[in-house]
């Protein structure tokens, strides 16, 4: 997030602790029965300090998932501006799609929690509507108007979103058994010639 990079390193340091916590707290009980007191004891802090960057729980969270939306939508903002050079069809993947899991992966138990939990229900919505908009964005670059598409660019790009998202999951769940390059590399593949090596007769 922009704002926080102009942080002094001290606070920046500080508010990940108890980001870290919390996330951890989640991973072992239901985030209602959490306490401020939780959090600051899991991160080695104190309350004075917690309530000097947040003003309750409910903050915490609000900040820390707003940051890490903000984050995924910057990972993949040059996207147009890659993709009018960019050969879709070779066999290097595409730079947004390697900083895309870069961005996730870097967060990876952030990302599980709030895409499998029930903390923030909407948050799979904000992280599925980024994911459409960039793919939107490439497509407009690739394929300008709909001559080259098989089915509306709508199904096109909800689609495709919906792959991205269920193979996110996957990734996260599995506890990234593959590097960011790899599945950017696969999702690429997949977008050029689908599952299958030969078209099954």
């Amino acid at each position: 997030m922009k704002k926080e990079k102009r942080l002094d390193p001290r606070v920046k340091r500080t508010r990940q602790l108890l980001k870290d916590a919390l996330i951890s707290l989640i991973m072992e009980n239901d985030y209602n029965l959490i306490t401020v007191r939780d959090i600051t004891e899991r991160a080695t802090l104190n309350r004075v300090t917690f309530y000097l960057h947040y003003s309750d729980k409910d903050d915490l969270m609000k900040q820390s998932t707003d940051e890490l939306l903000e984050e995924l939508t910057d990972s993949v903002a040059s996207i147009g501006e890659v993709s009018e050079s960019f050969d879709f069809r070779g066999t290097q993947p595409h730079p947004t799609f390697v900083q895309l899991f870069e961005q996730i992966g870097q967060h990876s138990d952030f990302y599980l929690v709030m895409l499998k939990g029930k903390v923030m229900p909407h948050f799979s919505l904000k992280v599925m509507s980024i994911l459409t908009e960039y793919i939107s964005s490439g497509l407009a670059s690739v394929e300008p108007d709909d001559q080259g598409l098989t089915v509306q660019r709508e199904i096109v790009e909800r689609y495709i979103g919906s792959a991205f998202f269920g193979v996110i999951m996957w990734w996260l769940e599995n506890d990234l058994p593959y590097t960011a390059k790899q599945m950017a590399a696969k999702l690429m593949r997949l977008a050029n010639k689908g599952p299958y090596k030969e078209i099954p007769s």
